[in-house]
């Protein structure tokens, strides 16, 4: 039996490589070639389909592999409409519907898989290959990173490869040359996509639905903040955005990436006072004479909200994908849309400043509201601060004392706390991360008489030594407090930094000193982390170069270019135009009439250019075996006895009459370049 299934398999390897003629053997080498492209189609959509319809498509193409090994009898017309029911009623499960992204794909590929089963005329085989192609273009829907895009190039080559033997005759070119084959037509289309993607109109919004946020905690930035909610909130090493600096960086410590500002409290959850941009006019900030400018430009990663990241604070603000940003009261930065894809911005911020000294009464007013019968104990306690003192800055460091002498400590795996989260942190657990302790911090100012918010956004980052960027990432994401003082206005207050000042100074990622888990130097990390930040700098070009090239990229490019558009249908006529040309300049070079190259010929003339660097000239009357016999008084005998064996070759291949068999012409190149 091992011995049967062994010769099976060599069977269908040499078939593969097109050494078995036949009809039957035909249509079993036109299968396996299919069948090795569909699994390269389909493999990359594996990691967002469903777990058991990944199984569902793989379990009929591992029937039909089997049916091609063995050359058994296709499943009957009913079988494959009950499995395509059960297929259909496993997508209605998972989805409750068959309309929208997710259940579409998920039916197509299943549909796939039993259509391979189905398979009995060439027309199913063309039919199959054109489903192919459609299943690698909704790969795009969920990634276009580049590994995607080298993902589907790689299964774009093999389906083109497949359909060149789908088009051979009985008699076929081996497997190296069809694969040169197809590659040299995606090569040769490369130009024409290139000019397509630089010319062709620029669509204002994706073509598809934006990006949908994976279900489960983790480190991220949100436009709703509950401290205590979540037990175990695991970090995310995914980058968040990409700054440039022009010119100096600040310090590490200097690096609040400002976000959504969360002004209302309902006793349990944190949200924005008044969601979405409120207003084209930035709050008063006034800058210090001696903070420089920093200019800077970010690449911020889809986030399916409308709040950009900008270094706290903004100071100059450019067009976002061609709108002015608003800025809120509380001075956070909101694009005209969602942010659905990379979206690069360009802003200048200074980090020495004076913010709201002109804050209005009634945002104030808003900022000391706390709601009634939540946290008694917090309350009461700052009531007695204030009793005692009523000095604002002194109540805010005596709040960051709190923190600094109690036995407070920084930890991601905090207990979950009940109704008076607040309390409870304060009084009872005294652990959570950046969260808890902004919160808190709010509330005991609030009940303090200070008015003061919790400001989220990302804090720190780490340089990029390959692509010269800084790389914050969803495991920096942060949260702190301002506070109002009257000759100051909002003054960023982090009380984590009295907790934990490696937070701020290191990184969350970093070590404490004397940590299990410090290691010293290690040479694979380092590699590792080398090879990470360099493929990172390399999705980063692609963002820069494909995913963020809009309309603007487009104008500036051609305008560079020496062109100029106004309208979709000025860049029509110049990509028809340019197409036109391109096509033509192809046409000059590729459709005049060329002589047929003969490669035995060739062979044979590289073999009388050896013997010419031997002082033996071929005379242009003169037959190989003239040619032999006069090389014999010159050539040495080993070198001779070589020579008549390609001659001989030569002649064989040369004269040989139809259906004699003769040695093939790769062992006549073989003995030519031996020959010296």
């Amino acid at each position: 039996m091992i011995l049967a299934g062994n010769s099976r398999v060599a069977a269908a390897l040499r078939t593969l490589a097109a050494t078995m003629g036949g009809r039957w053997s035909r249509e079993r080498r036109d299968s396996m070639f299919l069948l090795f492209a569909t699994a390269l189609t389909v493999l990359p959509h594996t990691g967002h389909l469903p777990l058991w319809a990944s199984i569902g498509f793989f379990l009929p193409f591992a029937w039909r592999f089997a049916l091609v090994l063995s050359g058994r009898q296709l499943p009957g017309a009913m079988l494959l409409a009950i499995a395509g029911i059960a297929c259909l009623a496993g997508v209605l499960a998972e989805y409750h519907t068959l309309i929208g992204r997710e259940p579409a794909v998920t039916v197509l590929v299943l549909m796939l898989g039993l259509k391979l089963l189905e398979m009995r005329a060439r027309r199913d085989l063309f039919i199959v290959t054109y489903l192919c192609f459609f299943v690698l273009l909704t790969l795009f829907f969920y990634s276009q990173t580049p590994w995607s895009a080298a993902a589907a190039l790689l299964a774009v080559t093999t389906l083109v490869a497949t359909m060149l033997t789908m088009q051979y005759g009985e008699r076929e070119a081996p497997f190296a040359r069809r694969l040169r084959g197809a590659l040299l037509m995606v090569l040769q289309a490369l130009p024409l996509a290139a000019l397509l993607f630089v010319l062709f109109p620029r669509l204002s919004t994706p073509l598809w639905g934006s990006p949908e946020d994976a279900p489960g905690a983790r480190t991220g930035l949100s436009d709703t903040m509950r401290p205590g909610a979540v037990a175990n909130l695991a970090q995310s090493d995914e980058v968040a955005l990409r700054v440039r600096f022009e010119g100096a960086t600040p310090q590490r410590r200097q690096l609040y990436w400002r976000g959504p500002v969360l002004s209302d409290f309902d006793g349990a959850t944190w949200s924005e006072h008044r969601p979405g941009p409120q207003s084209a006019s930035a709050p008063l900030v006034e800058v210090a004479s001696y903070s420089p400018p920093l200019s800077y430009t970010v690449t911020l990663e889809p986030t399916n909200h409308q709040w950009l990241l900008a270094l706290d604070v903004p100071t100059a603000l450019e067009p976002v994908a061609g709108a002015q940003p608003g800025v809120s009261p509380e001075l956070t930065v909101y694009a005209a849309k969602p942010i659905v894809r990379p979206t690069s911005y360009r802003f200048q911020s200074h980090t020495d400043y004076l913010l709201g000294r002109d804050e209005s009464p009634g945002a104030l007013a808003a900022a000391l509201l706390l709601p009634e019968g939540y946290n008694p104990r917090s309350r009461e306690l700052a009531a007695n601060w204030r009793a005692a003192d009523q000095d604002p800055r002194r109540l805010v460091e005596r709040a960051l004392a709190l923190f600094g002498q109690e036995p407070f400590r920084y930890t991601l795996r905090p207990p979950l706390l009940g109704r008076d989260g607040v309390d409870e942190f304060l009084f009872s657990t005294r652990a959570g991360f950046c969260e808890h302790y902004a919160a808190a911090f709010v509330v005991l100012m609030r009940a303090a008489g200070v008015p003061a918010r919790v400001v989220t956004g990302y804090q720190g980052g780490e340089p990029d030594p390959v692509s010269g960027a800084w790389l914050v990432r969803q495991s920096d994401a942060h949260a702190w407090a301002e506070v109002w003082l009257a000759a100051e206005g909002w003054l960023r207050i982090d009380p984590t930094g009295a907790v934990a000042p490696g937070r701020i100074e290191l990184g969350e990622r970093a070590q404490p000193a004397g940590s299990p888990f410090d290691f010293g130097f290690d040479p694979s990390r380092s590699f590792l982390g080398t090879l990470t930040l360099g493929l990172d700098a390399l999705g980063q070009a692609w963002n820069e170069w494909v995913l963020s090239y809009e309309t603007g990229h487009q104008k500036r490019l051609l305008a560079r270019l020496g062109f100029s558009f106004d309208s979709w249908e000025d860049l029509a006529a110049l990509l028809a135009g340019t197409m036109v040309l391109l096509i033509a300049a192809v046409a000059l070079f590729t459709l005049h009439p060329r002589p047929a190259r003969d490669p035995v010929q060739a062979a044979y003339l590289a073999f009388c250019s050896r013997l010419a660097a031997h002082g033996l000239r071929r005379e242009p009357h003169e037959s190989a075996a003239q040619l032999l016999a006069r090389a014999r008084p010159i050539l040495a005998s080993e070198r001779f006895a070589q020579a008549r064996r390609i001659v001989t070759l030569y002649n064989a291949l040369r004269y040989a009459g139809p259906g004699e068999p003769t040695p093939g012409v790769r062992h006549l190149r073989r003995l030519v370049r031996s020959f010296r």
